[in-house]
């Protein structure tokens, strides 16, 4: 006597975690373009700042000649992990969530020593922020497998 194999479904996607994912993935994925591009490119743009052409606009971007280059390097490789996290995610696996909340602890972890510390400001909006989307995609870690 054969038995046949039980077919397990598959777990539908929440709507919910479908538009955290969409905005991690916009989210991340500029984040990882911009800072690569400024790690890449960054004594460019540092020239342009100094040149004025931000100040003529209105725009304050002296901070960003002061912070290190690798800021920008180790920030864009750790938005690619956040990015595969949550490819990860949106494929409801759970491993997704572990990788892009370790990204943005990280994340944060990196931006208090290139930037916050050095101005003494703490960094309140970012640890909001990420905080809520990491609380966010926790709700869902149940559904992902």
């Amino acid at each position: 006597m054969t038995e046949e194999p039980v077919e397990v479904p598959k777990p539908v996607r929440p709507q919910a975690l479908t538009i955290l994912c969409w905005l991690s993935f916009f989210g991340s994925g500029l984040g990882a373009v911009s800072n690569l591009f400024f790690y890449l490119f960054h004594n460019q743009v540092i020239e342009v700042i100094e040149s004025g052409v931000y100040k003529d606009m209105g725009f304050d971007m002296t901070m960003i000649s002061s912070v290190s280059k690798y800021y920008f390097l180790l920030t864009g490789l750790l938005q690619i992990v956040a990015f595969t996290g949550v490819r990860q995610m949106f494929d409801l696996k759970r491993v997704g969530f572990h990788m892009y909340a370790i990204s943005q602890f990280l994340m944060l972890i990196i931006s208090t020593v290139y930037i916050y510390r050095p101005s003494g400001v703490f960094p309140t909006f970012d640890l909001m922020f990420s905080g809520l989307f990491v609380l966010l995609y926790l709700r869902f870690k149940d559904v992902m497998r």
